[in-house]
C-alpha cells in the first residue's frame, strides 16, 4: 500500500505493491486526462453523467475558484492501465461558522445550498473487478497526506446500492479511522421496458389507473390539441431553457418560493454543461403544449441510454383535477420506450407522485471519514446536543454538524 506522497504541480507519482499512485493538481492536466477518463467510464460497473469530465470539469470551472477551492484528482494505474480515479478537491469547511475542518470531497459537491446544483451519482470510478484494490489504494493514498492534509473527507450522494461506499467505509476503519455510510436521499427510477403496455402493468392498479385518468382527462380539457415537443439541437437551448425556467418559477411562485435558476453560479454551470452535452445528445427540454401554450415542461440529462430527469416546470393555473406533470412524464416515458433507452431516473426527489410513477427506489449515501482530533470530538459532542435538543422538542439550526 501507498506509504507516501510526492505533490508538484504536475501530476506525481508513488508506486505500490498493486498499483502506481498520481495526483493531478492543475486543470490543464485533467483536461488531458479526458481520453482515459472516457474510457475507464467505460470499463466501470457504474458509469454516471455526474462521473464524467464534462459534468466535472465543467463544475470545477464554474466553482472552482471559490470557497478556497484546491484541486485533487487521484489517479491509480496497474501498469499502463487506469483502474481507478478519485475526483476530489480539498478546502476549509466551518462547522457552524466556528469549527474549521480540513475537508477532502468530490468535485460538483459542498456548494452553498443556494448555488448547488445537486450532483447524484459521485463516486471513486473503479474498472469493473478492480472496485476492492482501488478503495484500499485510495485509503491508503489518503492515510498518507497524499491528497494534502486533511481532518475530515466527505464523499456524498454516492449510490447505495454499488459496493465502493461500504468498501471504503471498511478500509478506512481497517486504516483507524472513524468512518461511516448514511443515508442521506432516495432516488426513485424506471427500468423501462420494451413496451409502454409492460411498463403500466409493472405498477400497481390504482396508480395504472391513475396514469391513464390523468392522459384522458387532459386530453379533454386540451380539445385534442395535446403535443410533445422535444428541443436536443444546440441552436434551440436556449429556447427550451427559457420555457423551462418560465414554468419553474411559475411553480415555485405559487409556494411563495424562488425555485433554483436564480444563482449566477447554478444558471452559469447550465449554460455551460448544456451546450456541451448537446453536442453529444446528452440533453433534451420536453414541453408539454396545449391550446398552443406551453403547460409544463422538463429539462432531461441522457446519458448511457439513462434519462436523468432533472427539473421541471408548470402552469399553476390550470383547472385542479389536471395534472400536467403526470402527462408530461407519461409522454416523456413513452418517448423513452420507444427510443430503446434503459431507465429514467428522478434522482433525489422522493416524492409521492414520483413513487406513484417508480418501479424501484435507490439509496443515496454519503461516506463520511475523519481522524481522530479535538475538532472531531467537538464536532460529535455537539451533533449529540442538536440531536437531544430537538428530541425534546427545541429548535435547531439545520445547519450540519
Amino acid at each position: 500500500m501507498l506509504t507516501a506522497a510526492i505533490e508538484t504541480a504536475k501530476p506525481t507519482t508513488r508506486n505500490t505493491s498493486d498499483v502506481v499512485f498520481s495526483l493531478v493538481r492543475e486543470l490543464a492536466d485533467a483536461e488531458a486526462l479526458r481520453p482515459d477518463w472516457e474510457q475507464l467510464l467505460e470499463r466501470a460497473t457504474q458509469s454516471e453523467l455526474t462521473q464524467t469530465p464534462d459534468w466535472l470539469l465543467t463544475w470545477w470551472r464554474v466553482f472552482g475558484a471559490t470557497q478556497g477551492r484546491e484541486l485533487r484528482i487521484g489517479l491509480f494505474h496497474e501498469g499502463d492501465r487506469l483502474v481507478g480515479l478519485a475526483p476530489l478537491l480539498s478546502r476549509r469547511h466551518w462547522y457552524r461558522s466556528l469549527l474549521p475542518f480540513r475537508r477532502l470531497e468530490f468535485l460538483a459537491s459542498g456548494e452553498p445550498v443556494e448555488d448547488s446544483i445537486c450532483s447524484n451519482y459521485s463516486n471513486i470510478i473503479a474498472a469493473a473487478g478492480c472496485e476492492a484494490n482501488v478503495a484500499q489504494a485510495f485509503v491508503a493514498a489518503v492515510n498518507a497526506d497524499a491528497f494534502g492534509g486533511w481532518d475530515e473527507i466527505v464523499l456524498p450522494m454516492m449510490a447505495g446500492d454499488t459496493a465502493m461506499p461500504e468498501l471504503l467505509v471498511q478500509a478506512f476503519q481497517a486504516t483507524g479511522f472513524h468512518a461511516e455510510a448514511e443515508v442521506v436521499a432516495a432516488a426513485p427510477y424506471i427500468a423501462l421496458p420494451s413496451r409502454w403496455e409492460d411498463y403500466l402493468k409493472a405498477l400497481s392498479k390504482d396508480h395504472r389507473h391513475k396514469i391513464k385518468r390523468g392522459l384522458a382527462a387532459f386530453d379533454k380539457w386540451s380539445g385534442g390539441t395535446t403535443e410533445l415537443e422535444c428541443i436536443t439541437k444546440p441552436a434551440d437551448l436556449a429556447r427550451g431553457m427559457e420555457i423551462l425556467v418560465q414554468l419553474h418559477h411559475h411553480r415555485w411562485a405559487s409556494d411563495g418560493e424562488l425555485g433554483v435558476f436564480r444563482s449566477p453560479f447554478f444558471l452559469g454551470f447550465h449554460d455551460r454543461v448544456t451546450r456541451i452535452l448537446a453536442e453529444r445528445g446528452g440533453v433534451e427540454f420536453l414541453i408539454l403544449r396545449a391550446r398552443g401554450e406551453p403547460i409544463a415542461a422538463s429539462y432531461n440529462l441522457i446519458w448511457n441510454k439513462k434519462v436523468h430527469a432533472y427539473q421541471t416546470g408548470r402552469r399553476m393555473d390550470l383547472p385542479s383535477h389536471l395534472s400536467p406533470c403526470r402527462v408530461l412524464d407519461a409522454l416523456g416515458l413513452q418517448r423513452d420506450i420507444g427510443l430503446g433507452r434503459r431507465e429514467f431516473d428522478m434522482l433525489a426527489d422522493d416524492t409521492r407522485f414520483k413513487r406513484t410513477l417508480a418501479t424501484g427506489v435507490r439509496p443515496l449515501v454519503q461516506v463520511r471519514a475523519a481522524r481522530r482530533s479535538v475538532q472531531e470530538m467537538i464536532r460529535v459532542a455537539g451533533k449529540r446536543l442538536l440531536s437531544s435538543r430537538r428530541d425534546a422538542g427545541g429548535t435547531a439550526d439545520a445547519e450540519d454538524a
